[in-house]
């Protein structure tokens, strides 16, 4: 039987604090996407929309690490058990958040650029 996740060390708060602030972080990034896009371009281009939706998330994510990495140093407590394993996976986030962030900037928003200027249409 699997152990529920307060057993493992796992902030819940924490987690279900985390999920929010992203779903939030995600439908901001809709906001400004829609509020400042071309009237013209409503209903076309969705894939460079979909790779500014993603960087725009990215980098507001990767700033939000900062915080959530402190916070979950905080969620430890003073038990060094429970320190021994943090509440979330903060290191492999900061690689997951800068390769990403990497990936967009030199492979994908190039690539968007060229392609979307290329359209004839």
């Amino acid at each position: 039987m699997p152990t529920p996740l307060s057993d493992q060390g796992f902030s819940a708060l924490l987690l279900a604090v985390t999920i929010i602030v992203a779903v939030m972080l995600a439908a901001g990034c809709v906001y400004v996407l829609v509020s400042y896009s071309h009237p013209d371009d409503s209903c076309q281009a969705w894939f460079p929309k979909g790779v500014v939706l993603l960087a725009m998330w990215t980098s507001c994510a990767a700033v939000l690490l900062f915080p959530l990495d402190v916070a979950n140093r905080a969620a430890c407590g003073a038990s060094s058990v429970a320190c021994a394993r943090p509440t979330l996976p903060m290191r492999e986030l900061w690689h997951a958040a800068f390769f990403t962030l990497l990936g967009l900037a030199f492979v994908a928003c190039p690539f968007t650029l060229f392609f979307y200027e290329g359209d004839s249409d």
